[in-house]
């Protein structure tokens, strides 16, 4: 089970960077923040945002010549983990079989971005698994779905997944498979739990087929990406982020093994690759990273990217 969990920004409020400067400094960290980002925060939320920020004030000094780190558009919100809620996904899916693409002739690189829609913001909501599941349905369908159905018509108090409290990509494929999607303009984005509406009609996207591979049942699960990209296009991974919080932070360059653990707490999109690095997408905003992608050293199971390995198949 996947969990991530931010705090929403604030909506705008008498107190912004003029009313920080005049509490602290002009050069206070807080203080050049608020006036980078145009951050505005009630005079409550003010104290646990400039907590947030301040935590990250040292992720900086991390930066090599390969990876940059700094503050960004996410730099006021807090990551939060609940491993209670890592738990197996009861659906049965197919099982990627390695030797049914043993004869595909692989390209050096692929990068399916420009086949992407818009990065979007899963904000102060633990729905990561839903963004990355719904990135590889619109890399089929062709258009932008809402990740609010299948999030809350997909949860229950018994699981499969949680809405806000996580769950697995597996769960969006496999709703796609018996229930409609529909357009995220028919139902957008609140970053709250809500009731299952059932009410939209035409489906955009039905899923026929998906596939799932682990690195327990494959030691070269990680191996087997490039063949899933090609064939199958996007591939929905878990990442590790809560050891660090250094991805947070990150900025530009290929983030590596090192500055993370491999206890997966967090769902992404793999895109693409290079010789040197997976190409991932992230729900975080396009004002993060390299306009909402970043990415990730390859081939040494970086953060646990290759823990579990998600794909459509057949779709619709």
């Amino acid at each position: 089970m996947l969990y991530i969990l931010f705090w929403g920004l604030g909506l705008a409020s008498a107190f912004d960077h003029h009313d920080c400067t005049r509490r602290h400094s002009v050069d206070h960290v807080m203080c050049q923040y608020m006036r980078k980002f145009g951050r505005e925060y009630d005079d409550a939320e003010f104290e646990h945002r400039m907590r947030n920020v301040m935590q990250k004030v040292d992720h900086g000094r991390h930066s090599t010549e390969t990876v940059h780190y700094g503050m960004n558009a996410i730099s006021d919100r807090v990551f939060v983990e609940n491993a209670f809620l890592q738990r197996a996904s009861p659906y049965t899916a197919e099982t990627f079989s390695r030797n049914r693409l043993q004869t595909f002739k692989l390209p050096d690189t692929l990068d399916l971005r420009d086949k992407m829609q818009p990065v979007k913001d899963q904000g102060d909501c633990g729905s990561c698994y839903t963004f990355a599941g719904v990135s590889v349905l619109e890399y089929h369908a062709g258009v932008s779905i809402s990740e609010q159905k299948i999030m809350d018509c997909s949860s229950s108090t018994n699981g499969p997944s949680y809405g806000c409290d996580g769950g697995w990509p597996e769960n969006v494929y496999e709703y796609a498979k018996q229930w409609p999607v529909v357009l995220e303009k028919d139902m957008p984005y609140t970053q709250k739990n809500a009731a299952c509406n059932q009410t939209c009609a035409g489906s955009v996207a039905k899923v026929l087929r998906y596939g799932t591979l682990t690195r327990e049942k494959d030691e070269k699960a990680e191996t087997r990406i490039p063949y899933m990209l090609n064939a199958h296009g996007p591939v929905s991974v878990a990442i590790d982020v809560g050891t660090t919080d250094l991805l947070m932070s990150y900025e530009d360059g290929i983030f590596p093994a090192s500055a993370c653990g491999q206890d997966v707490d967090h769902a992404v999109t793999i895109v693409g690759y290079t010789p040197d690095y997976w190409i991932v997408r992230n729900s975080w905003s396009a004002d993060w990273g390299d306009e909402g992608y970043f990415y990730l050293e390859r081939d040494v199971n970086a953060c646990g990217v290759a823990e579990y390995l998600g794909y459509v198949s057949k779709v619709q």
